[in-house]
């Protein structure tokens, strides 16, 4: 199986905000630079009490084949 899955989790309440989380650029960077087909996107969140706000966000691809070097 070739299918792969990436996992990106986010938690407030350590110096950052909802309104403008860097899991935002994180995700965008990381869907820029990694070669591919988009299968299936998922999303939690909850709050997590003493702690803030937590947001998992699933994403499952299929990776384009790279190219033996021989």
């Amino acid at each position: 199986m070739n299918e792969r899955v990436k996992v990106f989790t986010y938690l407030t309440g350590h110096g950052a905000t909802i309104i403008e989380p860097q899991l935002e650029d994180t995700v965008n960077g990381w869907l820029a630079a990694t070669p591919g087909k988009l299968l299936r996107v998922t999303q939690s969140e909850s709050e997590r009490p003493g702690t803030g706000h937590h947001v998992t966000l699933c994403v499952w691809y299929l990776p384009e084949p790279t190219e033996s070097p021989f």
